[in-house]
C-alpha cells in the first residue's frame, strides 16, 4: 500500500553525530573519519538495493567519487566543534511502483528540491523487493562551486521548506502511481487535517457526485493516524498485533467510504448519517422531519433526534474531545437541585425563572447548525421572534459611528453630520444656549484713587533705637 512517511533531521557534531558514520550505515560500506581516525563499518549488511550520488555540474569530481571523500571533505571544510554537518531523510516509496519507477522516483525528486538548488544528494535505496521500500538521503549544508564548499546557505534552513518539500514529494510520487493505473493516492498532511478539510467541503458543495466523493474521503479518515514502527521492534509479537489491528482499522474504513460514495451518488439528498462511524442509508421512503420550537426538557443526540429529560433544566452544550459523541447535556451542578428541593411556602407565590434571550438565541444557532450539517430537513414556518423585532428597532434608532467605533443614536448622529458640514448655520436654540461672554465696561481713569509715586520721591524708613527689656505693652 502507499504511505507517506517524509522525516527531516540535522547531523549535528554537539550531539555527538558525524555524517561520515551516517553515510557509512546508509551506504552500507566502511568508512574511516579523517577528522578524529574512527572507522565505521557497516558492510555486514545486505539490505542496500542501489547507491547514487547526485552533484551540480560545478561540483568537482574527486569530491563525488564516492560516500568516503564526499564527507570526508564535508568535516574536513566544518571549523566549528559543535557544527551542524548535513541534513538527511527517509522516505518511503510506494510499494505499488517497480524497482525502476521507485528509483527514477527519488531521483527525480532530489533532483528537482535540492540539487539544482546547489546540494549535493547521496541516496540509497533499501528493500526495494520488500513491503517496506524506502531510501535515505543525505543532503550538504553548504552550496558547492569549482573551488569547493562555499558558505553556508541559511535560507535553506527555514522551517517552510519543509512544508514545500513534503508537498512535492506527494505531487511527484501520486504522478507516478496515476502513470501505472493505481488508484492508491498520499497526502502529506495529518489525518486530521484531511478529514476537516472533507467535511467542510461536503458542506458547501451542491454536486451530489462531488459531496459523495468528499463524504467518503471523510469516512475514510475518521481513523487515528499509524503509528510508525522502529526497525528494531519490527519481530516482535506485540508489534506485529498492533500494526494489524490499525490496518484492519483502515480497511474498514476504505470499505465504509466506498459504501458512502454508492449511496450518496444515487441519492437525492432524502438520508440519514450515523456520525459514530460515518454509515449511510436510505430511508425506505421521503420523511418530513420538522424541528419544534426549543424547549427546556430537550436532549439532542448526536443523530438528529430528539428525547426527553426528566429534569427541569436548561440544555448545554458539551464541546467534544477527538473521536467521540456530540451531544446537548443537562448539567448536574447543586443549585437546580437545590431549587427544586427547597420548600415553598403557602402564602408566597413560586415565580417562574425568567428566561434569558442570549442562551435562546445561541440555542437556535446550534439547531441551526444540526440542521445544516446533519439533517436534511424541511423547514417550518414560524413566527419571527421577538429578539428578531428589537434588532431591527435597533438598527432603526442607531448608526454606526466609523470615528468612535461605536454605535449611537441616530439622532445626535445626524447633529453632529450638520455640525461638521461646511454649510452649518446655528439655530436660535443654539444660540440661546452657548450665548457669548458679556464684555467688561472699561474704567476711566479719574475713578482711580491710587496715585502712584515715584521711587525718588519716597522717604526712607527712619530708625527706631529700643532700649533692652522695652515692652510697649508696660507703657
Amino acid at each position: 500500500m502507499a504511505i507517506f512517511h517524509l522525516e527531516f533531521k540535522i547531523v549535528k557534531r554537539s550531539e555527538g553525530m558525524s555524517s561520515c558514520r551516517k553515510a557509512a550505515y546508509h551506504v552500507r560500506c566502511k568508512i574511516t573519519d579523517d577528522r578524529t581516525g574512527n572507522t565505521y563499518d557497516f558492510s555486514h549488511r545486505t539490505d542496500l538495493f542501489y547507491h547514487q550520488i547526485l552533484a551540480p555540474l560545478s561540483a568537482p569530481a574527486h569530491i563525488i567519487e564516492s560516500s568516503t571523500a564526499l564527507w570526508n571533505e564535508v568535516e574536513k571544510v566544518e571549523r566549528q566543534k559543535d557544527g551542524q554537518t548535513a541534513r538527511y531523510f527517509d522516505v518511503a516509496i510506494p510499494c505499488e511502483l517497480n524497482n525502476e519507477d521507485k528509483i527514477k522516483l527519488v531521483v527525480e525528486y532530489c533532483q528537482k528540491n535540492f540539487v539544482d538548488k546547489g546540494m549535493i544528494a547521496d541516496i540509497a535505496f533499501h528493500d526495494l523487493d520488500s513491503n517496506n521500500p524506502h531510501a535515505h538521503v543525505m543532503l550538504t549544508l553548504k552550496p558547492i562551486t569549482a573551488d569547493g564548499f562555499g558558505k553556508k546557505e541559511r535560507s535553506w534552513n527555514d522551517k517552510k521548506n519543509v512544508i514545500l518539500w513534503r508537498e512535492s514529494w506527494s505531487v511527484i510520487a501520486n504522478r507516478y502511481l496515476a502513470t501505472t493505473g493505481s488508484n492508491e493516492r498520499i497526502d502529506h498532511r495529518s489525518i486530521d487535517a484531511q478529514h476537516t478539510e472533507a467535511l467542510e467541503n461536503a458542506a458547501i458543495t451542491l454536486n451530489v457526485e462531488e459531496k459523495a466523493l468528499w463524504l467518503a474521503k471523510a469516512t475514510a479518515t475518521s481513523r487515528p493516524a499509524m503509528q510508525r514502527v522502529h526497525r528494531a521492534k519490527w519481530n516482535s509479537k506485540h508489534v506485529q498485533e498492533k500494526r494489524a489491528a490499525e490496518q484492519a482499522v483502515r480497511d474498514e474504513m476504505k470499505q465504509e467510504a466506498q459504501a458512502t460514495y454508492n449511496t450518496f451518488k444515487d441519492l437525492d439528498l432524502q438520508i440519514v448519517v450515523d456520525l459514530r462511524s460515518f454509515t449511510v442509508s436510505e430511508m425506505p421512503e421521503p420523511v418530513e422531519i420538522v424541528l419544534p420550537e426549543i424547549q427546556p426538557r430537550t436532549e439532542f443526540s448526536e443523530t438528529g433526534s430528539q428525547s426527553s429529560s426528566s429534569e427541569d433544566q436548561h440544555p448545554v452544550l458539551v464541546a467534544p474531545t477527538p473521536h467521540t459523541r456530540t451531544k446537548l447535556k443537562t448539567p448536574s451542578f447543586p443549585t437546580a437541585s437545590t431549587i427544586k428541593r427547597a420548600p415553598v411556602k403557602s402564602k408566597r407565590k413560586q415565580v417562574k425563572p425568567r428566561q434569558s434571550g442570549v442562551f435562546k438565541r445561541f440555542t437556535l444557532l446550534v439547531i441551526g447548525y444540526i440542521k445544516e450539517k446533519f439533517v436534511w430537513a424541511k423547514k417550518k414556518h414560524t413566527v419571527v421572534p421577538s429578539d428578531v423585532e428589537h434588532d431591527k428597532r435597533i438598527a432603526e434608532n442607531y448608526v454606526f459611528d466609523e470615528v468612535k467605533g461605536i454605535y449611537v443614536e441616530r439622532a445626535e448622529h445626524e447633529r453632529r453630520a450638520r455640525f461638521n458640514s461646511d454649510t452649518y448655520s446655528p439655530t436660535k436654540d443654539e444660540i440661546r444656549r452657548f450665548p457669548s461672554r458679556p464684555v467688561k465696561p472699561a474704567q476711566l481713569d479719574s475713578d482711580l484713587d491710587y496715585i502712584p509715586t515715584l521711587a525718588a520721591e519716597r522717604k526712607p524708613p527712619t530708625p527706631q533705637l529700643k532700649p533692652p527689656g522695652y515692652d510697649r505693652d508696660q507703657t
